[in-house]
């Protein structure tokens, strides 16, 4: 298998899942389809290598995901020209095909579930070792368990396909049960997946056992198991590497958003990102950058703008010795009276003539390498699952079993690593003692300064009940504005695309949107 950092193309014959108007069934006998390519093992290598393509695509984690996940969040906003961009971050999106974001995020999700399928019905009858038979389906499993939790934490509703045959019954499941298929899928991959990946080098970037329980993690708590979210964290947290040594730790927080330390002890999973050709072919780099950047020298549209709520966030404490918390220049890009000779792509804040009351995204950005962003050249990967994230997971689901004292412990790792007070020593945060409501709200402040920009903010929202009461959406309209047209009932969802609504037999609309 290539190491997927430098996997150079998809599998053209892959037919989208989504039929378009009817046309006379012909086929060339000559060229590859779904029915005659799966004959071999390196058939079905290049089939599992698409399947990890489309987390690349524009819908998924190249571009679109980013845009829904961080800008319709309290952590940002849109000031973009583009009026479609706007709509998105102020919940006044309507449902037409027009808006890439509403079609190309389902369409592109769907499109690996569906090659994921294909790897699943077709190994089975490949012949080939066992092991790397499970490997395979393994990989193909957890890359469809990612689709289907980024279905049910976009749309709430949509079509459960656990096969390609396009003559399965359709089904439309709600979000619950789109994240217990998810559930089922990283729980099953687990089973098939390595704890690492033999050869490395050519394996970098693969899913591993890790992998899952981390998506475990994250997909149990969407769905408020307690129970099981702390007994998979502790699984995480038990595994060792081939050394007998502890496999996953936290590394400086400035490596988890460049391409200096990337695939890394602190990463779960992360999505590999390509900047440039590769032997003459061209590569999906990562867009995050062009499209929620600092807009200087082009660098950026700024169509998603980091929130002024996430540098307060960031300074409301102090390090131990006084100074900023160092998470703040790592997440943000902004004018430092007291650092006016800073570089962001060659250039001061004030040589680039930007506006000294706003800050931009800094996260997953070649602002100290280059002196602009391209839709070509940004090959930092994108950290889905990190440890730090399965800390504060773990931490969570402690006080919700009513075990809150023990939950600093894991605070206090996340927290320690920026050098920043233990959370009962902070001068800041009192009171909280083993109050479960209180620390509640804590950790709501926790996760915002160590993963905010990180794609996470929106589901947390979610998983808190924070678009469920007035009461829970006024707190988020004192953070951002945006959320002035935040309907309960209709906007914790995206509209489903309207073509889909024809051509998915029971599918009907969300809550609100024609």
């Amino acid at each position: 298998m290539k190491n997927l950092k430098y996997f150079l193309t998809g599998i053209v014959f892959l037919a989208s899942f989504f039929a378009c108007d009817d046309i006379l069934d012909q086929k060339n006998p000559n060229q590859l389809d779904t029915t005659n390519f799966w004959k071999t093992e390196s058939d079905l290598s290049a089939g599992l290598n698409a399947c990890y393509r489309a987390l690349r695509f524009n819908g998924e984690y190249r571009r679109w995901l980013h845009i829904l996940y961080v800008s319709r969040s309290d952590e940002g906003y849109s000031t973009s020209p583009n009026p479609t961009f706007v709509s998105y971050s102020n919940f006044l999106t309507e449902n037409s095909d027009a808006a890439e974001c509403v079609l190309y995020t389902w369409l592109d999700l769907y499109k690996g579930i569906f090659w994921a399928n294909q790897v699943l019905d077709n190994a089975p009858s490949i012949e080939m070792d066992d092991e790397a038979r499970n490997r395979v389906m393994g990989q193909a499993q957890f890359l469809r368990g990612v689709g289907y939790f980024n279905i049910a934490g976009v749309y709430g509703r949509g079509p459960i396909y656990t096969t390609a045959n396009a003559e399965a019954a359709t089904v439309i499941y709600e979000q619950p049960d789109l994240y217990r298929q998810a559930q089922k899928d990283f729980e099953e991959s687990e089973k098939l997946l390595p704890t690492e990946w033999d050869n490395p080098a050519v394996n970098l970037g693969r899913a591993t056992k890790g992998s899952a329980l981390g998506m475990q993690v994250k997909v149990a708590g969407q769905l408020h198991e307690w129970d099981k979210v702390k007994s998979v964290s502790e699984s995480i947290f038990a595994l060792k590497n081939s050394a007998g040594q502890t496999l996953y730790s936290l590394v400086a927080y400035d490596d988890n958003f460049t391409e200096a330390n990337e695939n890394n002890a602190e990463s779960l999973f992360e999505v590999q990102f390509m900047s440039g050709p590769v032997n003459g072919v061209e590569q999906l780099s990562q867009e995050r950058a062009k499209f929620l950047g600092l807009p200087a020298n082009e660098c950026s549209y700024d169509d998603a703008t980091a929130s002024n709520i996430v540098k307060t966030d960031l300074q409301r404490e102090k390090t131990k010795d006084g100074k900023d918390d160092p998470r703040l220049k790592s997440t943000l890009c902004y004018y430092d009276p007291a650092a006016t000779n800073e570089l962001f792509y060659g250039k001061t804040w004030t040589a680039w003539g930007l506006n000294q009351s706003k800050v931009y995204w800094k996260k997953y950005t070649n602002w100290n390498t280059k002196t602009k962003e391209t839709h070509e050249d940004n090959g930092i990967n994108f950290r889905v699952v990190r440890l730090a994230d399965i800390y504060l997971m773990y931490a969570e689901a402690l006080n919700e079993l009513g075990q809150t004292s023990a939950s600093y412990e894991y605070i206090n790792r996340v927290r320690a690593r920026s050098n920043i007070p233990n959370l009962e020593n902070s001068s800041v945060f009192t009171g909280i003692g083993n109050d479960q409501s209180k620390m509640r709200t804590q950790l709501r402040h926790e996760r915002s300064c160590e993963l905010a920009g990180e794609s996470w903010r929106w589901l947390d929202l979610e998983r808190w009940g924070m678009f469920d009461t007035e009461e829970n959406v006024a707190w988020l309209r004192s953070r951002d504005s945006e959320f002035q047209n935040f309907v309960i009932g209709q906007s914790n969802r995206f509209p489903i695309p309207y073509r889909e609504i024809h051509l998915v037999p029971e599918l009907e609309q969300n809550p609100g949107y024609k």
